[in-house]
């Protein structure tokens, strides 16, 4: 299941990477990963300055660029103005889930 992470920035900009793995939001999926592992705004961060992810885990992470080569042009993180736009982004990209870090807390969408 595809999935979307994201971060709320101060400014109201939202910053997010795409998941390929494990989308849902039960069991070993990206959900509880996230608020397991990744629940401080400085790890979720980090996760997101990956780029474009394959999977998330709680050992391993494994990012386009970084551990695949893709190039950062095309799996850098990306940027939307509104909740809104970010939705749109989320479906352009076929995700089940929007994860988004916002308020010290990891806010679960099902799209």
């Amino acid at each position: 299941t595809r999935s979307r992470i994201a971060i709320k920035h101060d400014n109201g900009l939202y910053e997010s990477v795409y998941c390929h793995f494990d989308g849902y939001d039960y069991d070993n999926g990206v959900g509880p990963t996230l608020r397991e592992f990744f629940n401080s705004e400085e790890q979720a961060k980090a996760l997101i300055a990956l780029g474009d992810l394959s999977f998330i885990s709680q050992v391993q992470n494994c990012a386009y660029h970084r551990d695949r080569g893709d190039t950062w042009d095309k799996t850098k993180p990306q940027t939307s103005r509104s909740f809104e736009s970010l939705i749109n982004l989320a479906d352009q990209t076929c995700a089940g889930y929007l994860y988004v870090f916002e308020d010290n807390a990891w806010q679960a969408t099902k799209l």
